[in-house]
């Protein structure tokens, strides 16, 4: 029970975090082409010098995290090969491990993590935990009172998120008994300030916290 606590500490501090690649393209065309071939070229050329990507909402998903000897995780590299170079980098400590983690840290998301933070921790090359925090997403207007009281406890972190679409923090760390995940919803439609919170423990919902939601 201390590890499942102190996990759980590590992951609301992890909701907290605030933080301060784009690709281009161009096609040349042949020396042949007709002038409005050319200028056509040169224009999508333009085009795609201002495309720009990010960590999307569907890469950030697939990253699966475990503990050594207890599931499979998603490998550091296969990590940065989707989201690129971190901004950042730190150490921190994950339940269920002798030696600190590192966790990397990036900025540059896409629209369907606008705004967010995301986050990667890494212990042997695999991964151990993830999280986003501080996505601008449209107001949810799932969250209601009616719909608060159908979720109950033991419910799991996939059934809640049906219910109540994408929250605007997640935090998920560890693996089996010792794993815990922390999902926060705060924009919530027709509820300014408001937030509601969910903490798991094995993938069972333990805990429902709201703020200013009446």
């Amino acid at each position: 029970m201390k590890k499942i606590t102190t996990l759980t500490a590590v992951l609301l501090a992890g909701l907290t975090l605030t933080a301060c690649g784009s690709t281009s393209s161009s096609s040349s065309s042949s020396s042949k082409a007709s002038p409005s071939s050319k200028a056509s070229t040169n224009k999508q050329s333009s085009s795609s010098a201002k495309t720009t990507t990010g960590i999307s909402l569907a890469n950030y998903k697939q990253i699966q995290v475990a503990l050594p000897n207890n599931g499979t995780a998603t490998t550091e590299t296969k990590v940065k090969e989707m989201f690129g170079k971190p901004d950042q980098s730190t150490k921190t400590s994950i339940s269920g491990l002798d030696k600190e983690a590192t966790q990397y840290t990036w900025t540059n998301v896409d629209q369907s993590l606008s705004g967010a933070t995301v986050t990667a921790s890494f212990y042997g090359g695999k991964a151990v935990a993830k999280g986003y925090s501080n996505a601008s997403l449209m107001p949810n207007d799932k969250l209601t009172t009616a719909t608060l009281n159908g979720i109950k406890e033991g419910d799991t972190l996939s059934s809640v998120e049906a219910k109540l679409g994408t929250p605007n923090a997640e935090s998920i760390s560890g693996s089996g008994v010792l794993s815990a995940q922390i999902i926060n919803y705060t924009s919530i439609k027709g509820k300014s300030g408001a937030s509601v919170s969910f903490t798991f423990t094995h993938n069972r919902l333990v805990t429902t916290t709201k703020t200013s939601f009446n």
